[in-house]
């Protein structure tokens, strides 16, 4: 189906990045990463095709900037009617921004017939030039290991290595505390120029930890080897950034709800991208709540101010619904 008279709705999931892989690029390709899609909170557009592009509700102006680009780089004349419907908060850790950019590029697709993919989408639309977790997250869910794109190629996606269901009794608790954050867009890409690429001593372990570690721990479904490696990769790669957040989490009180999330039982635990999200690894429902409102309580005393709740794992991706008039 495709042109007027029908609806169009994307729901996307959130991600959590767990580490980068490889900063050095010494071996042609460089960063990949390792994460996974949790199934809140999620970005719900509606679209509708329409004789010029119209948008209400939030990012009004972004939306309309990636559905121009889509459109006019597909030689689409018309245009769309796009309502952002629920958002995920920017600069979260969360990865809002290839969440919307997929979001908009998907729905237009279905609209006009486009048969763009994911992948497609985000190199338009300039996401995932680091890491793939995002658009590889919106595209399949689970976990997921990219391998990083090749050094030569400044937009390249990443090749997806691995992906996995997870278990669905892993819940994540996780934790945002009303904190300033300064590392995001511009801010980010000034932080990598800044560091030396990590020892080859480093990637070598972290990459043991994927490979030999994270990825049977998976499969096997054994939660205690899987979060013993998830904290491992966390805690090792937040050592060498902190020469940019001035520790090894980007926040004092990240490293404090870290701390309070493993002390009440989290498996594994650690800092999506720059934060201020945290997250830990629990197992079935009862311990989420109980781990959650425990935090809850932690983020909102001793003159703090903050939030945590647990997802799910979201082990579909994004669900486009199309509906006829």
């Amino acid at each position: 189906m495709e042109g007027p008279g029908i609806e169009v709705t994307v729901k996307t999931p959130s991600r959590l990045h767990f580490s980068m892989i490889d900063l050095r690029g010494d071996l042609g390709r460089i960063h990949g990463s390792v994460g996974v899609a949790i199934d809140r909170p999620n970005i719900v557009l509606r679209a509708r095709a329409a004789p010029e592009i119209r948008v209400e509700g939030p990012q009004a102006k972004r939306i309309r900037d990636f559905a121009k680009t889509i459109l006019d780089g597909s030689g689409v004349e018309g245009g769309a009617e796009l309502e952002l419907v629920s958002d995920i908060r920017e600069h979260f850790g969360f990865g809002s921004g290839t969440q919307l950019a997929l979001a908009v590029g998907t729905a237009l697709s279905a609209l006009y017939g486009l048969a763009l993919s994911p992948e497609e989408i985000a190199l338009k639309l300039g996401r995932s030039m680091r890491s793939g977790i995002g658009t590889y997250a919106f595209k399949h869910g689970g976990f997921i290991v990219d391998g990083g794109r090749r050094v030569e190629l400044e937009n390249g996606i990443p090749p997806l290595l691995f992906r996995s269901d997870i278990p669905e009794d892993w819940l994540f608790v996780i934790g945002l505390p009303s904190i300033e954050q300064s590392h995001s867009g511009s801010a980010e890409d000034d932080a990598f120029k800044r560091l030396e690429p990590p020892p080859e001593s480093l990637i070598g372990e972290i990459s043991r930890m994927v490979l030999m570690q994270m990825i049977p721990a998976i499969l096997e479904k054994d939660i205690t080897a899987f979060g013993g490696a998830m904290t491992g990769i966390d805690f090792k790669f937040g050592e060498f950034w902190e020469e940019v957040q001035g520790g090894r989490f980007s926040h004092p009180l990240i490293e404090a709800g870290v701390n309070f999330l493993l002390e009440n039982g989290a498996y594994g635990v650690g800092q999506s991208s720059w934060g201020p999200a945290f997250y830990g690894l629990v197992e079935g429902e009862e311990q989420a709540k109980e781990v959650a409102g425990k935090l809850e309580v932690f983020l909102n005393s001793g003159g703090r101010s903050g939030e945590a709740f647990y997802a799910g794992p979201d082990n579909k991706g994004a669900v486009v619904t199309i509906v006829e008039d």
